[in-house]
């Protein structure tokens, strides 16, 4: 999620990091795998993203203001799931904790965001769920979401044009690609379809701009199998034909 295309007073749109509604299919994801992550090299990894965002800076009370928020250092396994995804995708984008009471979020300064409280307020209490073999697959769903938005330049000008819906699909189609290429097999198909029912257009309203959550299954579906068949990530290209043309 990206806060200048989602509207901050939609709490719940806050929600929409991944995937709407999906249901997972065994020949895809499976619940009974010891999930683990295998770093795999790519040579698909987006042009000019090697740079990252500018250092952060020093604020008052030892605060730090990266991308013009104010956030401390990363703390694990965020921080640690970032530096995975980078890896993979040989980029360099910087990982926050923010200050904020928000959701996972990139920003236009090439950082990505979260907020503890809000992460433990999702898992545990909309979710009820806190075994961490169940929640940190899903984390690097998250988190790559959120660096697929960088990967993607959607906040270039260049961009600007592109349909938010089809930035948002895309960034669902990049997580589901980059949870294939690093191996990750373990996500509850009953947790991951609760979590995704909390998602999307039909949860919390067609303002949200994420795409239904039959739409956001699918680009995250498509991610995935395209990372299976050894093709190339999409970028902001609709998969499938999903989002707005």
């Amino acid at each position: 999620m990206r806060k200048p295309i989602e509207t901050t007073a939609m709490a719940l749109a806050a929600f929409a990091m991944l995937a709407g509604g999906v249901v997972i299919g065994a020949n895809s994801i499976h619940a009974d795998d010891d999930w683990q992550v295998i770093e795999r090299h790519t040579t698909n990894a987006p042009a000019d993203t090697s740079a990252g965002a500018a250092p952060a800076a020093k604020a008052a009370g030892g605060a730090l203001v990266a991308c013009g928020e104010a956030a401390r250092p990363a703390g694990e396994p965020y921080k640690t799931i970032v530096e995975q995804l980078n890896d993979m995708w040989g980029t360099n984008f910087p990982v926050y904790e923010s200050l904020g009471a928000g959701s996972p979020h990139a920003s236009s300064g090439g950082c990505i965001f979260y907020n503890q409280q809000f992460l433990d307020s999702l898992f545990q209490r909309w979710m009820g769920i806190d075994d961490p073999d169940t929640v940190r697959p899903m984390l690097y769903a998250i988190f790559a979401h959120e660096l697929g938005h960088l990967a993607h330049a959607d906040f270039d000008p260049g961009n600007a044009g592109v349909p938010v819906k089809n930035k948002e699909l895309a960034a669902d189609h990049f997580a589901g690609y980059s949870l294939e290429r690093m191996g990750i097999r373990r996500l509850d198909p009953v947790e991951v379809t609760r979590y995704y029912q909390l998602t999307g257009d039909d949860f919390v309203g067609a303002a949200s701009g994420h795409g239904n959550g039959g739409e956001r299954t699918t680009a995250f579906q498509d991610g995935w199998h395209r990372a299976e068949l050894g093709l190339t990530e999409q970028g902001t290209r609709p998969a499938g034909g999903l989002g707005q043309p």
